[in-house]
């Protein structure tokens, strides 16, 4: 028998509300329609769902795990109906965005500017942070994560590719000398994010321009979660580093940092924005990843 979509709502309403009686006062339908309706999904499933006695109503087995499995699908309903009631009044609301502690400040900050004049109505609330946080569990919106995502419950839409490549400080260089190519980079201070870890030790994939990327083992002096907390240490001078060079152009127009071994660039990383897969993209954040991926082509100012 073909199931109805209807149905599987009212058995939901029913085991929510405890009675029938409660589930058709809530969808202002009669009870005896909240009866069949549950009784003909029975009919299609081919199992009982409910227990009936005159004091109480409980879930069967077979109840129990179809109310655990379907109750996500009419949380996606609710979610997709309230993302169409917004967008009729256009994006407005608190929008919450956790981003990387770097780019939160050298990147995102700056351009939020743009995005409220466009969208005076959204509010929003940044979470900047060295790990990746939990998205339901802490109720975000939105992520903006770089590197690769391992996590396949969350759907990530590209922004951008940044590339990445060796900097050092002159007075660095002037002290301890350039290193004629990769193969040097052991006999060298370097400054490493904690994600080189690899089973042979600490590695830079790097490649000269149209070859294939090897690993180059490197012995960190300091090592890092997050690219910020390494800049300091690379601008006093305290060794090589293997970074985003978009993060780092200021610092190189004034002189401040040199591209070192400039033929060879690392891995380029992506910038990626992140929802839960269980949530409906609103249109707050349907706007904000739109005015992204056009301030990252270059398309607004």
């Amino acid at each position: 028998m073909k199931r109805d979509l209807n149905d599987t709502l009212v058995f939901l309403q029913v085991v929510r509300l405890g009675s029938f009686t409660a589930a058709a006062h809530a969808l202002q339908i009669p009870k005896t329609t909240v009866s069949r309706r549950v009784r003909e999904l029975e009919q299609a499933i081919g199992a009982q769902l409910l227990r009936r006695t005159t004091r109480q109503l409980s879930l069967t087995e077979a109840g129990a795990v179809y109310y655990e499995r379907c109750q996500s699908v009419a949380d996606t309903l609710e979610q997709a109906e309230h993302a169409v009631q917004q967008l009729r009044e256009g994006p407005r609301g608190w929008l919450r965005v956790t981003v990387p502690f770097s780019f939160g400040v050298s990147w995102f900050a700056p351009m939020l500017a743009g995005f409220r004049q466009r969208y005076p109505q959204v509010r929003l609330e940044i979470l900047a942070s060295h790990v990746p946080l939990d998205l339901v569990g802490e109720k975000i919106d939105l992520a903006l994560r770089l590197g690769a995502l391992p996590d396949s419950s969350l759907i990530a839409r590209r922004l951008a590719s940044f590339p990445t490549g060796l900097f050092a400080a002159p007075a660095y260089l002037e002290r301890e000398g350039h290193p004629a190519g990769p193969e040097d980079l052991m006999q060298h201070r370097t400054l490493a994010l904690h994600q080189a870890r690899r089973d042979v030790g600490y590695v830079w994939p790097l490649r000269r321009a149209g070859g294939r990327l090897k690993d180059y083992r490197v012995d960190p002096q300091i090592l890092a979660n997050d690219p910020a907390l390494l800049r300091d240490a690379v601008l006093a001078g305290e060794g090589l580093t293997l970074a985003i060079e978009q993060s780092l152009d200021e610092d190189v127009r004034a002189g401040r940092l040199v591209r070192v071994l400039p033929e060879w660039i690392g891995p380029p990383q992506d910038l990626n924005a992140v929802t839960a897969r269980e949530h409906v993209p609103s249109p707050k954040v349907t706007a904000l990843i739109a005015y992204l991926k056009a301030h990252m082509a270059g398309d607004v100012a």
